[in-house]
């Protein structure tokens, strides 16, 4: 009891407010936006590229939608911004239980994107308003995991209910994201917060992202390599489970158990693996996550079982474990301390990748077979690789033609100095 009372005067109360917003916010999205695939198919019977079409816009707007919110957020202020963002999300799923056209649901889909590229940004910038520097972190990885806890309880009520009723996880993750909205408001203004400062001075636009893209090639290497890799893992779980429901009779249970098996996996390997790969380089540390992800989609191809499904998702999972902040700590290493916003701006270009992802397993899974498609996903898996490894090469002899000028300089300016001697 001491303890859980040390925890809560520890932070604001709107750091708590917020913490269990994420909370809520993952596990209204993991119980429904997870299952959209499957109740297109069953209710729908859309189309499995289209299916891809529809889920991989929202990424796709996210991508794009981070671009602008700093704007809207400085013309509107962003209290704002946050409310209504989460408004936007509550009416959007709303929507869901009325949809029965691809374009309404692609418009559906897209809305929940670009709340979700305004509402994160602030929300992180309202943590830091109202928290001591030196705790920041701690809130940073407290948000990460409560992120997951969601996700991981999330699919187990999204199951159940896909199985009776399949628009209700849509009309609870509608409420979910009206009641915190509601409770936010009152406490913002329980507390006087009315304006929620920006925590990055640099404007980060799309212009600026893809001229320094043009400008740096290595940064560009490693943006297309963090694209493959979400081609792979950035929306795995939608061509995944369109191939669960129709090839298996309880294709709904083991898609849940899939996704359970992922999240507590991120959550028990994040720290473990963390400690490992600070002793490696990041190129080392991505090019073994990237064979784990190839080997987990291999042994997908041929599981036929609880049992293999939940070993390949490990196996897939430890690699996603992996390649994931060994990309940020490359982007790092190369990011001049000026143009730290645009290059992280630049990279926000991955998730491009969780647009074409699921396209590219609909078409395999329609032309061809799950088999098919998860051996596909390998392979790219280990295309990847070749582009970090090509950037980190061209960063190596830039490093190495930089010291070679520098001392070519250097004893050029010793030996000038010596004749006026």
């Amino acid at each position: 009891m001491n303890k859980a009372n040390l925890f809560l005067k520890q932070y604001h109360p709107i750091v708590h407010t917020l913490l269990f917003g994420t909370f809520l916010i993952a596990l209204a999205q993991s119980m429904s936006l997870l299952f959209l695939p499957i109740y297109l198919v069953k209710e729908l019977h859309m189309d499995p590229v289209v299916i891809g079409l529809t889920v991989g816009a929202g990424p796709l707007a996210a991508t794009f939608g981070g671009f602008i919110a700093g704007v809207v957020s400085d013309r509107i202020g962003r209290r704002k911004v946050l409310l209504a963002s989460l408004l936007l999300s509550s009416f959007s799923f709303l929507g869901f239980v009325f949809a029965e056209t691809p374009i309404f649901l692609i418009i559906l889909v897209i809305l929940i994107g670009l709340s979700n590229s305004f509402f994160t940004p602030v929300a992180k910038a309202l943590m830091g308003d109202v928290t001591d520097a030196d705790k920041r972190v701690r809130v940073f990885s407290l948000r990460y995991v409560v992120n997951n806890l969601g996700f991981a309880i999330g699919p187990i009520i999204g199951a159940y209910l896909a199985l009776s009723a399949n628009e209700v996880p849509f009309l609870i993750a509608a409420c979910l994201y009206l009641g915190f909205t509601i409770l936010l408001h009152i406490l913002l203004k329980r507390f006087g917060i009315k304006q929620i400062e920006a925590q990055d001075t640099e404007k980060i636009t799309l212009r600026k992202s893809l001229s320094v893209l043009r400008s740096d090639t290595i940064l560009l290497y490693f943006v297309i390599g963090g694209i493959i890799c979400m081609v792979v893992h950035g929306q795995w779980s939608v061509p995944v489970s369109q191939y669960l429901e129709n090839d298996f009779t309880n294709g709904v249970q083991l898609f849940a158990i899939i996704l359970i098996a992922n999240s507590v996996g991120v959550i028990s390997m994040q720290y473990p693996i963390t400690r490992w790969a600070e002793k490696r380089t990041p190129l080392f540390t991505i090019i073994i996550g990237c064979i784990f992800t190839a080997f987990g989609m291999l042994l997908f191809a041929f599981s036929g079982n609880a049992v293999m499904f939940v070993i390949s998702t490990i196996i897939f999972t430890l690699g996603e474990v992996l390649v994931i902040p060994a990309e940020y700590t490359l982007i790092d290493q190369i990011t001049p301390k000026a143009l730290r916003g645009t290059y992280y701006g630049a990279q926000s270009f991955n998730s491009l990748g969780s647009f074409i992802g699921p396209m590219l397993g609909g078409f395999m899974l329609k032309q061809f077979s799950g088999t098919a498609f998860f051996l596909t996903m390998a392979l790219i898996s280990i295309l990847s690789i070749l582009f970090f490894w090509r950037g980190v090469n061209l960063f190596k002899n830039k490093n190495t033609t930089s010291n070679v000028d520098f001392e070519k300089r250097l004893i050029k300016s010793n030996s000038q100095t010596s004749i006026l001697r």
